[in-house]
């Protein structure tokens, strides 16, 4: 039988294929077309198209997993990193960017994350594609207001990606967004592997009236799949400690303030 509508869109076949690595282990290639209800080619251009980005390894007659230095580490080994830099980042940059009555973007990174229990507990709500997010902030700030974006959920990140995300992300006027990155390349800015995930970053980025980057110091000068968003875009970096030269140059020619949490 073949699959529902929404296996049409590229991005949602990509995060189907990656979830289904995940559950499974690894995938017969001859049987990928039947189970996306698309042709042997297209099937085939998807698999080309993840492992291009570091996704996904291809061998003869199978996919697997690309390894962890390639792909995208779990949410929970993530946020066991540095817990101690990422709750000075969000505390510091609650106390600079947040206002009242602000509609707040959060994507689903865990420097992100450590908002949670930081930001005020009234007055402000919430925007969120991330499902452990959503349920911190149910826990530690019961009365804030949280809109979850429904989509595909990464069993990797515990993200929505897919169109659905993006249509919902097109009506809103968001106030103020938080955006976190898994590397900041010295040449090339904040960058991720995951490129469903960059795709719903830069939405929510682009609803939204200002961009803060929140940064543990770990990640500058290392390097990833994909650039995530160009540094001009942004307004503010929040970080643990001043960016090595290079970066800070850099942001300061971008009119990027640069924000060291004390």
């Amino acid at each position: 039988m073949p699959p529902s509508p929404p296996f049409t869109s590229a991005a949602v076949r990509h995060q189907h294929i990656l979830a289904r690595l995940h559950e499974e282990g690894s995938l017969r290639v001859a049987g990928l077309p039947e189970a996306l209800g698309v042709t042997a080619m297209t099937a085939w251009r998807d698999l080309k198209s993840l492992e291009e980005q570091g996704l996904i390894r291809r061998v003869r007659g199978a996919a697997l997993p690309a390894g962890r230095t390639a792909g995208e580490p779990d949410y929970e080994s993530k946020a066991n990193q540095f817990p101690e830099a990422k709750a000075r980042i969000a505390e510091t940059a609650v106390r600079e960017f947040v206002r009242e009555g602000d509609v707040i973007a959060m994507e689903g990174g865990t420097t992100v994350a450590a908002l949670g229990r930081a930001l005020p507990e009234s007055k402000i709500s919430i925007l969120t594609n991330s499902l452990p997010i959503a349920l911190q902030i149910r826990r530690d700030r019961p009365a804030l207001p949280v809109r979850v974006l429904g989509g595909w959920l990464s069993p990797v990140s515990g993200n929505t990606t897919g169109p659905e995300v993006l249509k919902d992300i097109r009506k809103d006027s968001v106030s103020l967004c938080f955006l976190s990155a898994t590397a900041w390349d010295i040449d090339k800015g904040p960058m991720d592997p995951n490129p469903l995930e960059i795709e719903i970053k830069r939405a929510l980025a682009a609803a939204s009236r200002r961009v803060v980057a929140l940064i543990d110091s770990h990640k500058f000068g290392q390097t990833s799949t994909s650039v995530m968003i160009h540094p001009k875009r942004l307004h503010a970096v929040v970080t643990d400690k001043m960016p090595p030269a290079a970066i800070k140059i850099a942001l300061r020619k971008a009119g990027v303030r640069i924000v060291v949490a004390p």
